[in-house]
């Protein structure tokens, strides 16, 4: 039996300079375009390890999450399961900035926030709100001892 619901992550990881981490997609129906860091969760996996994990695989750079922007829910339809996406604000903490083409993405940069929503080559502007909540500190966040997962197998 398929899981009910799909855990996603999407990382909004901004340095000094409000630069915003992106990545530039390999996936063929989205190829060359750019995205936030953003992934599907393996079973067991909670969305703090997933927007880790898929950052790292998918820019080069190790994130350490600072809180939770918000929760998006799509809720189970006919045959289709439901998903909850998880927007996660993040500060870089080390790694290397990938250059060199995978499974995961192309390549990964810096990018000024501002120039976002001209941008296009994006996938999908979905994220742009949540960001410019984070860059104008408009929207609280949750700390990440917020989330605790209950019952893990780790």
């Amino acid at each position: 039996m398929p899981a009910p619901y799909a855990f996603v992550s999407l990382t909004i990881c901004l340095d000094e300079t409000q630069h915003v981490l992106m990545v530039r997609e390999s996936r063929a129906d989205c190829r060359g375009k750019f995205y936030v860091p953003a992934g599907r969760g393996n079973p067991g996996e909670d969305p703090l390890a997933i927007a880790w994990r898929t950052t790292l695989e998918k820019t080069g750079v190790s994130i350490e999450p600072v809180g939770i922007l918000g929760i998006e829910h799509t809720p189970p339809f006919a045959q289709f399961p439901g998903s909850l996406r998880t927007i996660v604000l993040a500060k870089a903490v080390g790694g290397t900035l990938k250059t060199t083409e995978d499974e995961h993405s192309l390549d990964a940069l810096w990018m000024p926030h501002q120039v976002l929503r001209e941008l296009k080559q994006l996938r999908s502007d979905d994220f742009i709100p949540w960001l410019e909540d984070a860059v104008m500190g408009m929207q609280p966040y949750l700390p990440v001892a917020s989330w605790r997962t209950l019952g893990s197998v780790r």
